[in-house]
């Protein structure tokens, strides 16, 4: 039995199509691998999956009815509904970036819709070749299910948009602006993130009114990607919105304005309680609207977030963030880390460690000593893996230590640590024989707990 057989057994087959974007070539990242519709790539597949997915495609249709001809796919194995949700995270944190980079220059032509994925799970009925009938479940955008059905050769009840809709080509797509400033090596976790991730999210969705519902709803979504955008409290928002724009922008009386009127028009869209306006912006020298708000309004945002993240590309940060963050909290976070000792916290947990400093004595001697008790039983064991074992007898004589003078430890410390630097830099940055990045946390944070912990126990201060 063939591996791929074998992992039908234990998974669900899932189905992930893009019926109106069109890839030029293959793209990979955060363990998706987005493929064309080019015959070649899909006669790779195995038949099962090349027969469903070309099924599944005669499901969507485009301009005057016809089948769609150039779509993307992405095949998944889901074994539980962590799965399904981490699969559809992923893919919404992706399309999220992907929509905002091509809406966000209009010579791209592209919709909103041009975006939508739907997610069909593959079940042993519609494998039945028996049978004439076969229903699917697509869930677009992995949240609204629509259904659809099969007779024979036919397709019940096609999907197609009440306007023409042509699939979009995506050319070099790994090498998208967006996609590298935003979305390598991102996992969305931080604040931060997830804020400007929404503010993306709010601008996309002042287009997908377009020719569905009038520009009143453009106006609130992109209202809204401000608001995100420049993390705003429930107060003030429009003074904190203005302020924004002018720190990013410069200040003119022509933004001012645009800001005013913007405002007053999302207030009258939102309240009733003024008469609606044009949706254009009216200098206030002149007699008429000359600038559409809905398209300044994303021409601003835009170049808005472009500047945030120049700024963040060119301002080094990381530093001030590590430093507000005391040894005490460090040390609180780091035991909780290690309690749990999963591979991921461990890391996190040396992490914080590296990060102790030697002018911050918010953490106690006491409480330095219980410390090293409990994590430089780590520290030992890789010794021990690595034949160390003297250098690791060194640092077990601090595990037994019990005597009432810090000064005296202090000592065994520092016979521990000049040891332990020499095996420190001659290990941990090896070219030729290169150690998994685990255990270089690790050593890094042996190295630096040795060396704070000599300084904690001599300073004056208890």
């Amino acid at each position: 039995m063939g591996k791929s057989q074998k992992i039908q057994e234990n998974a669900n087959l899932t189905l992930v199509i893009f019926p109106y974007l069109f890839l030029s070539k293959e793209y990979n990242t955060d363990g998706i691998t987005l493929k064309p519709s080019f015959q070649n790539i899909i006669d790779q597949e195995e038949p099962i999956v090349k027969k469903q997915l070309l099924r599944i495609a005669e499901f969507f249709r485009y301009a005057y009815n016809k089948q769609v001809n150039a779509w993307s796919y992405y095949i998944a194995y889901l074994s539980n509904k962590k799965d399904w949700f981490s699969l559809r995270d992923r893919l919404n944190n992706l399309i999220t970036i992907l929509r905002y980079s091509n809406l966000s220059e209009p010579r791209n032509n592209a919709l909103f819709s041009h975006f939508d994925y739907f997610i069909f799970e593959v079940n042993h009925l519609h494998l039945d070749d028996s049978s004439e009938f076969h229903y699917y479940d697509g869930l677009l955008n992995g949240e609204n299910t629509i259904g659809f059905h099969t007779h024979k050769d036919s397709v019940g009840n096609p999907f197609s948009f009440h306007y023409e809709m042509s699939p979009l080509v995506l050319e070099d797509i790994e090498n998208d602006r967006y996609l590298q400033k935003f979305y390598s090596h991102r996992s969305f976790s931080n604040k931060e993130e997830k804020r400007l991730l929404r503010a993306m999210e709010w601008f996309n969705r002042s287009f997908a009114t377009t020719k569905e519902v009038d520009q009143a709803d453009a106006i609130i979504h992109l209202e809204s990607a401000f608001e995100a955008l420049f993390k705003t409290d429930r107060e003030g928002i429009k003074a904190q919105v203005q302020s924004g724009l002018i720190q990013f922008l410069g200040e003119t009386n022509e933004l001012i304005d645009w800001i005013n009127q913007f405002w007053k028009l999302r207030c009258a869209i939102v309240h009733g309680d003024a008469e609606l306006k044009p949706f254009f912006f009216q200098h206030t020298k002149g007699s008429k609207g000359h600038r559409d708000h809905v398209v300044m309004g994303r021409k601003i945002f835009t170049r808005c977030l472009d500047t945030f993240f120049q700024i963040r590309g060119s301002t080094y940060s990381c530093d001030i963030h590590e430093e507000l963050v005391s040894n005490e909290v460090r040390i609180k976070e780091t035991k909780k880390c290690l309690q749990n000792r999963a591979a991921n916290d461990l890391k996190e947990a040396f992490h914080l460690i590296s990060g102790l400093r030697k002018d911050d004595t918010s953490f106690s001697k006491k409480d330095t000593v219980a410390f090293g008790k409990m994590f430089l039983p780590f520290v030992i064991e890789d010794l021990r893996q690595e034949n160390k074992n003297d250098i690791a007898t060194n640092i077990e004589t601090i595990l037994k230590w019990s005597g009432s003078k810090y000064s005296d430890l202090a000592l065994i410390y520092n016979e521990a640590s000049t040891k332990y630097r020499e095996f420190y830099f001659s290990n941990s940055h090896s070219i030729s024989n290169p150690i998994p990045i685990e255990t270089s946390f690790l050593r890094s944070a042996g190295y630096t707990f040795l060396d704070f912990a000599i300084w904690r126990l001599l300073t004056f201060f208890d």
